[in-house]
């Protein structure tokens, strides 16, 4: 669905088991959409951490994500809205992630044109996971370099094209 990429994306059964969170950054100078995609770990009959935690790093090459301890790269219009849905296209020629129903103030940052970090932890986490939790395992995930990211926006709705109008492009630069 996306410009084409090396990496072959990790098929619908798996990334229908993988979990997305989203989240507003606030600054005084700004507000930025966040997205955390990561993976409750093994659930499937043949699924093992070492699979997981393999399938997410599939996934993060499809996104062309970088590593978390640079700067996140630009990796164009991956998201979609419409009517208050979101979806992610991870690359697959058929199929995107559906992104559970985000606050409505994320969800209009986003339909603004807002950029969006995606931040994405190869290492399985639990969905019964707090906060707390949420936060020791991204640092000592980042801390191994099991943290990539990288900064999206929404396709614009006319024709959902690839490349945002300009006023967005000059902001993400």
């Amino acid at each position: 669905m996306t410009s084409p990429s090396t990496a072959v994306p990790p098929g619908p059964g798996f990334v229908i088991g993988v979990a997305a969170a989203t989240g507003i950054h606030r600054t005084p100078e700004c507000a930025l959409a966040q997205l955390l995609l990561t993976h409750p770990g093994p659930r499937r009959a043949a699924e093992t951490t070492e699979t997981v935690e393999d399938g997410m790093r599939s996934l993060a090459q499809a996104l062309r994500l970088g590593p978390g301890n640079r700067t996140p790269p630009a990796i164009g219009a991956r998201l979609m809205t419409q009517r208050g849905r979101v979806a992610l296209d991870y690359g697959h020629d058929q199929y995107v992630m559906t992104i559970p129903a985000p606050s409505q103030d994320w969800l209009a940052l986003v339909e603004r044109g807002a950029p969006c970090r995606i931040c994405l932890v190869f290492a399985p986490l639990a969905l019964t996971a707090d906060q707390a939790e949420t936060d020791v395992h991204l640092r000592e995930s980042f801390a191994l370099g099991a943290v990539v990211w990288g900064t999206t926006y929404a396709r614009c709705r006319v024709g959902w094209g690839e490349e945002p109008p300009d006023r967005i492009r000059k902001g993400m630069s």
